[in-house]
């Protein structure tokens, strides 16, 4: 069991996103919450924001979408998890 002191921070943050609609590039601002607080991080390791997000914006559409996710406007602290960073990018990425 691993204790509160070593977990990675939860943040709730609010991201620039960009994705193609109707063959033109569109920019919304949207939420997220995860112990991810980098970009790169956030669309490599956390599915479930990005599965979210790709939903929200496209539907239950059967087509690749894509989403980028430009920048992180808003961070803020909200809890600890119960893992680490490291344990989380395992958990989410077997392959590693």
């Amino acid at each position: 069991m691993t204790s509160h002191s070593k977990g990675a921070p939860i943040y709730l943050m609010d991201v620039r996103v960009a994705f193609k609609k109707n063959k033109r590039v569109l920019e919304r601002s949207m939420w997220v919450v995860s112990v991810f607080d980098d970009v790169s991080d956030l669309t490599r390791f956390d599915k479930s924001s990005m599965f979210r997000l790709k939903h929200e914006i496209y539907g239950k559409s059967k087509a690749n979408n894509q989403i980028i996710i430009r920048e992180i406007m808003n961070k803020k602290f909200i809890s600890k998890s119960q893992l680490t960073i490291d344990e989380h990018r395992k958990q989410n990425n077997p392959s590693m």
